[in-house]
């Protein structure tokens, strides 16, 4: 067990148990969201916010491209979602008002760099860049960062993970790869250098044998199916030895992003997922919308 974190012993007890097949009958996320936020203490609570920091992005991005779709779990609700993007993205400077919403840092920084160009300056902020790249580039920095163990090889596995994935894609479609990859490391090195069926990635990420196999699975379905079989053991790995603290709890809520993604998904949903790969850095998640936080 790692030392020097909190017991949430009856929190961690009080919580459903699911599998990877679980159908997330009687999950309700906003409940599940208040329970957590009032057993944790406050600095758990900053790191449960980290952690869904990249639902917010995911939100914020679809909502502004215009994309019916809410994934959960996430600090922001829907509607704080639409304020924030009313703000941000609407053709007038006075489209909304995001006094209310609480946004981390790193993403009030980058929006607001890339709606005032002054601001831009002032923040050394490269706003000639995707804006959705920049800010998938902020999340996983500031998440590297994080006094969470959990957090920080988390974020670690899951920016490799993804940067695999879209540029299996993105080699498919015989686009530049280096344009999907989000920060740099030896996997994006080898990324863009390999030539191999596997990138060259044997040695500098674990599972890279299993994880071709699924990427070059022809059943888009079944290949997102896997892809989250194999994020979801990675989540045991990384708390084998933690029952009773905070990244006990930081897994559980990657878990219930697994399960509620699948609630709803279809085959058509499959296929338009990987499409949406280039243009994303992730695949699309589809869960339901009509569950939100509050």
């Amino acid at each position: 067990m790692s030392l020097f974190l909190k017991d949430y012993t009856y929190l961690v007890s009080s919580l459903v148990e699911y599998s990877v097949d679980s159908d997330g009958k009687g999950l309700e996320v906003g409940a599940l969201l208040e329970q957590i936020d009032e057993s944790l203490d406050r600095c758990d609570k900053r790191h449960v916010a980290m952690l869904l920091g990249c639902h917010d992005i995911e939100n914020i991005m679809a909502a502004r491209a215009g994309r019916a779709r809410y994934v959960v779990p996430a600090n922001l609700s829907a509607e704080q979602v639409a304020a924030v993007c009313g703000y941000y993205f609407s053709s007038g400077k006075d489209g909304g008002d995001v006094g209310s919403v609480e946004l981390p840092n790193y993403i009030e920084r980058i929006l607001d760099s890339y709606r005032d160009p002054a601001r831009a300056i002032d923040e050394q902020t490269d706003t000639s860049a995707d804006m959705e790249h920049t800010l998938w580039e902020c999340y996983y920095a500031a998440a590297e960062r994080s006094s969470n163990s959990f957090i920080r090889r988390w974020s670690r596995f899951d920016r490799q993970l993804r940067n695999i994935v879209a540029a299996f894609a993105a080699r498919g479609k015989g686009l530049d790869i280096s344009g999907v990859l989000v920060g740099h490391d030896e996997v994006t090195e080898r990324l863009v250098a390999g030539t191999s069926a596997d990138f060259g990635l044997a040695g500098s990420f674990d599972g890279s044998d299993e994880l071709t196999a699924i990427l070059e699975s022809d059943d888009m379905l079944a290949k997102e199916r896997r892809l989250d079989v194999f994020r979801w053991r990675k989540v045991d790995e990384l708390t084998t030895f933690d029952y009773f603290n905070i990244n006990f709890v930081l897994g559980y809520l990657v878990k219930v992003g697994i399960i509620c993604r699948w609630m709803v998904l279809d085959i058509d949903t499959g296929r338009k997922m990987l499409d949406r790969l280039i243009e994303q850095l992730t695949p699309g998640d589809v869960v339901r919308q009509a569950v939100m936080r509050g």
